[in-house]
């Protein structure tokens, strides 16, 4: 048999592999009878019919050598890496742990689901210390928060950059208790709060996290992200950080009941509600898929932080951020990467000094088992598209050929710009993450614009194989 023979035989057994139209004709014995002419063989051996083990040393080297010059112009203080599923296609500048801002919400994110499940929901409940006699509630009311990181009013979403995702309507609650045929409350309503930790912020956060409204103080009883936005329209009363959590949302259940024609006699306020209390009305949260969505695709500090608290709880029963990261780290070092140099210091990516790798970013995307292919998981789901209608992308990629095809998170602090995530190639979604610190400086839009080229140069790949590199040579007579 001579040599092009043999290379076509085991070509045909590779292409059983590859695709359902080359099982068909993997189906037909390759022989050596002189029918099976030299034209005969080479139209068999389509360079479109290639098995991806040819073709993808090409197309990575030609995919590395056209990006070279955009990496080269990147800081020192950089790392760009690029998987088809557990293979590496690019890597640069691997080996070093960065500031990644945002994109440290898929660590969260990822950790979210593996310690909480994507179905779980957090219960805000509604409670008295007696039956409701005639309509009347004989005492408090009593909210009792269970972690929902998205309790909003329609005037806090009014107000919403990127468009609007999933939420708790407590203006629907409020119908709710409305409904039950409550008309009075002698006493007040109170909020609770005690599911997590008292601890407001994070203790290494510049204080102008929380001043410029990136930020709300964090409390398992957070209405429109602990922020002073009256919920009836037209109220007014600014968007300060409420100094009181939990009895800020008293106060706008008050707002929003005494709007229904429910009396309320006494002031709002916070405090632990007793133990013995009867239920009036359960709440559950949009389930953790839906929360992970609205924090990937807006970018929400708060719904990280809040989960990292949650996380905290679920697994050692305390729900404080501190305990919330001595879980994350401990499960992110089950995905096999090195964890040497990570250092986390919150959920959101807010603080400068947690440092993270390339590695255990794509590490995270990669394993999303939401879903036996984790480029359709609850990660890869939740993710801004580039030029979207909603979402931190929307106003990235215009006349790009990442546009509707790159769907990643994104992260922005005064040194740091990231961009991770899946690009839509053409055979399939491949993962990448890019991570820019720009030491010394602050990060401009030539930064980001190098990002987008990055990301936007995979929706070619694999390019055209050159058939000459891989097709059989004429048979020998």
């Amino acid at each position: 048999m001579g040599a092009g023979m043999v290379v076509a035989g085991l070509l045909v057994g590779g292409w059983a592999w590859s695709d359902e139209s080359a099982r068909s004709d993997a189906a037909t014995p390759a022989t050596s009878s002189a029918a099976n002419s030299p034209s005969a063989t080479t139209a068999a051996l389509s360079a479109r019919r290639v098995p991806k083990f040819l073709v993808a040393p090409q197309a990575d080297r030609r995919l590395n050598n056209a990006i070279a010059p955009k990496l080269a112009a990147l800081s020192d203080t950089s790392c760009f890496e690029v998987r088809d599923g557990e293979r590496v296609i690019v890597s640069h500048g691997t080996d070093q742990a960065l500031a990644v801002a945002s994109n440290q919400k898929l660590l969260t994110a990822w950790v979210a689901l593996e310690v909480l499940g994507a179905d779980h929901t957090f219960t805000t409940r509604f409670a008295t210390t007696a039956p409701i006699d005639g309509g009347v509630i004989n005492g408090d009311l009593w909210i009792i928060g269970g972690g929902d990181p998205l309790l909003e009013s329609d005037t806090y979403r009014s107000t919403f950059k990127w468009g609007k995702g999933a939420h708790t309507s407590i203006e629907a609650i409020a119908d709710e208790l409305a409904a039950l045929g409550i008309t009075a409350i002698t006493g007040s309503v109170v909020g609770d709060d005690s599911f997590f930790d008292a601890e407001r912020t994070v203790s290494t956060w510049p204080s102008r996290m929380l001043a410029q409204g990136q930020v709300g103080p964090l409390s398992a009883l957070s209405v429109n992200d602990a922020r002073t936005y009256s919920p009836i329209p037209g109220a007014g009363g600014g968007a300060q950080p409420a100094s009181d959590p939990a009895a800020w949302a008293a106060d706008a259940f008050t707002q929003l009941l005494s709007a229904r024609g429910i009396a309320v006699g006494g002031a709002p306020a916070s405090g632990q509600a007793p133990e013995t209390t009867n239920t009036v009305l359960e709440i559950a949260s949009r389930p953790v898929w839906q929360l992970l969505a609205q924090m990937l695709t807006f970018s929400d500090n708060n719904t990280a932080e809040l989960l990292v608290k949650a996380i905290g709880r679920e697994v050692s029963g305390e729900g404080s951020t501190a305990a919330g990261l001595v879980a994350m780290v401990d499960r992110l070092g089950g995905l096999g990467t090195d964890m040497s140099q990570i250092s986390l210091l919150d959920g959101s990516g807010l603080d400068d000094g947690s440092r993270v790798t390339c590695d255990l970013i794509l590490a995270t995307l990669n394993g999303d088992d939401s879903d036996p292919d984790p480029s359709q998981g609850v990660l890869a789901a939740g993710l801004p598209t580039a030029n979207g209608e909603v979402g931190t992308l929307r106003d990235r990629f215009h006349n790009s050929p990442g546009a509707g095809r790159v769907f990643a998170k994104t992260g922005t602090l005064r040194s740091v710009t990231a961009l991770s995530g899946w690009a839509q190639a053409r055979e399939e979604r491949i993962s990448f993450a890019t991570v820019i610190n720009t030491v010394g400086r602050e990060v401009t839009g030539a930064d980001t614009n190098a990002e987008d080229a990055l990301a936007a140069a995979l929706i070619d790949y694999p390019d055209s194989i050159d058939p000459a590199l891989v097709g059989p040579s004429v048979p020998r007579p």
